[in-house]
């Protein structure tokens, strides 16, 4: 049976979206279209929101944003580089530190992550929109309808092709729109705050590592998307550059516009689009508007893409742009059906997980097996990979371990459960002011390097010997 070009998939691209390499200006256009959306910007509003936000200061924003994002972007940047290195999407470069079962549960997660991750781009878009446009005075527009409509163009752009969409929308529209809508947003945002009295408020010295973790956490955020395209990119110092210059400028200057944002307005709770829409003019009502559709459609196409990608990475029995397309339909379900603060919750506990999977990778990449990876092992299920890399599972739980203790996240029952035996009526990043997912990384990637060092870079030293 001959299968219709739009379904088509490969080994090389399991999805079916790029038969191209990307140079690093085009690479960037695409992490920075990706990081323009909600996920920084909503960062920024935690950091110095009320109630549940961390309540930094606008000083301590100012140092701990550019930190944080100092750190993402090395991530960011590291994992790109071994995508580009090995030409392999987020799920077979997992093979070597996890083994090749291992890597499946490390897919599983990843598409759990993209179909939540969408549902929350899609919720809050929609959420926003419908209060952007009942500000504008157009009426009541029910929300479903705003979501499907965002989801509908997300797929147009799916059965366009990567190629397409980086080329075309990105490269000649949605970027520059997005761009010069962020700009415009920034300006009437901060043109008429008071610096001055807000550098007057006296800092607690406990939340800034908090801080600069919240902000760091969105490296982890982005890594398994920036690793799915990394490979099309022509080398990896140009995948590297690319991915760091395009997702650090970009997240920066959305977490700075969050939280100067968030402390400038007179609202409390938890829920961004209040910050966001709080006393806006029409002017400001219709920016909005015009960089959540940009924003909301960039976004979910390409969480479907990875999520096509790491399903694909377990099995190629079904068609990439079909699998990205139920991924997407997955992600409205989710949107529709949960509430934000239950994706949310789930959300967290998710990038703490994957924090550690990262760790595990760079770890082996870099310091165990010194930039070698057998590439023709990543597609035998029964070959140097086969399995689970225990050293890996060992490294990866009691990075989750640690996580956990320094700071419960997760669903409210899974947190309660977590709290009834940690000692301290408050974490304890949050009593002594440690940053949580970046000390359970280090000891994911220090535990997993000694453990390395001394069992696997000796058994392959003495594989190629034999060579």
């Amino acid at each position: 049976m001959v299968k219709r070009p739009w379904l088509a998939t490969s080994s090389s691209d399991p999805v079916g979206l790029s038969d191209r390499a990307f140079g690093a200006p085009e690479f960037a256009v695409l992490i920075a279209s990706l990081a323009f959306g909600a996920p920084a910007l909503i960062v920024g509003i935690d950091l110095l929101g009320i109630d549940p936000g961390l309540g930094l200061t606008v000083s301590q924003l100012i140092l701990a944003a550019p930190l944080g994002i100092v750190f993402a972007a090395g991530l960011i940047a590291a994992s790109a580089w071994v995508a580009a290195e090995n030409g392999v999407p987020t799920g077979l470069l997992m093979r070597p530190a996890l083994g090749v079962v291992g890597s499946w549960v490390a897919a599983l997660v990843q598409v759990a992550f993209f179909i939540l991750w969408t549902a929350l781009e899609l919720e809050f878009g929609g959420a926003a929109f419908v209060g952007a446009m009942d500000s504008l005075g157009v009426g009541e527009i029910p929300k479903p309808l705003v979501i499907g409509g965002l989801a509908l163009a997300a797929a147009g752009l799916l059965l366009a092709g990567l190629a397409w969409v980086t080329q075309i929308w990105l490269y000649r529209f949605a970027f520059w729109a997005a761009l010069v809508l962020i700009v415009v947003l920034a300006w009437s945002f901060l043109s008429n705050i008071n610096l001055v009295a807000l550098f007057d408020v006296t800092p607690d010295a406990k939340n800034f590592w908090l801080g600069v973790d919240g902000v760091m956490a969105l490296g982890v955020v982005f890594f398994p998307v920036v690793a799915d395209t990394a490979r099309f990119v022509s080398a990896a110092p140009s995948a590297a550059s690319g991915a760091g210059t395009g997702f650090s400028v970009a997240a920066l200057v959305l977490v700075l516009v969050g939280g100067l944002r968030a402390v400038s307005v007179d609202v409390t709770g938890g829920d961004p689009t209040a910050f966001l829409l709080d006393g806006v003019t029409s002017f400001v009502a219709v920016v909005i508007v015009g960089w959540l559709v940009v924003s909301g459609v960039d976004q979910p196409f390409m969480l479907s893409f990875s999520g096509a990608t790491a399903l694909s990475t377990i099995s190629d029995r079904f068609a990439g742009r079909l699998q990205a397309l139920v991924v997407l339909a997955m992600g409205v379900v989710v949107a529709l059906v949960v509430s934000r603060t239950t994706i949310r919750e789930i959300t967290e506990l998710l990038v703490v997980v994957i924090a550690q999977m990262l760790a595990v990778l760079l770890a082996d990449y870099f310091l165990v097996r010194r930039k070698y990876y057998e590439t023709d092992e990543f597609y035998r299920r029964r070959g140097t990979y086969a399995g689970v890399n225990i050293y890996g599972l060992v490294a990866v739980l009691a990075g989750i371990f640690t996580a956990m203790v320094l700071r419960p996240v997760g669903p409210e029952a899974w947190v309660a459960s977590l709290d009834s035996w940690i000692p301290g009526d408050a974490p304890i990043a949050e009593a002594v002011g440690l940053p949580p997912i970046l000390l359970s990384m280090l000891l994911s990637l220090s535990i997993y390097t000694g453990l390395g060092r001394w069992r696997i870079h000796a058994r392959e030293m003495v594989s190629r010997l034999r060579m």
